[in-house]
């Protein structure tokens, strides 16, 4: 395992956290849709910015060591941050609908799907 995944171990329970905020804070204030289309680019950007601890550990350990500087593993980082963010935000979403009373009832549609007898 490269040094890129060793440093981004370490941060990704921070986006983790972001993103289960971020989803919970969209439950809250749903019927926003600015809210909404303003999330994706502050995805993105704090992606790029929990991006940057594993870019930086690489270029040190690149001028120290003299090893090859690892772009696909920079660039995986980064899917892997905008994923992860991502997929905690909709459990946040979804979540804090629930805890907060939200949730469209679907009439017993979705509870017969769900007795299979």
């Amino acid at each position: 395992m490269g040094k890129v995944y060793d440093v981004f171990d370490k941060f990704s329970i921070i986006s983790i956290a972001i993103g289960f905020i971020l989803g919970l804070y969209l439950a809250v204030n749903h019927n926003d849709s600015n809210l909404w289309l303003r999330s994706i680019p502050f995805i993105l950007a704090f992606s790029l910015i929990m991006t940057l601890p594993p870019l930086i550990s690489s270029v040190v350990d690149n001028v120290k060591n003299g090893v090859k500087f690892p772009i696909k593993e920079i660039i995986e980082a980064f899917f892997l941050n905008v994923g992860m963010i991502t997929v905690c935000m909709a459990f946040g979403v979804v979540i804090g609908s629930f805890l907060i009373g939200n949730v469209i009832i679907d009439n017993g549609k979705l509870s017969n799907l769900l007795h299979f007898g």
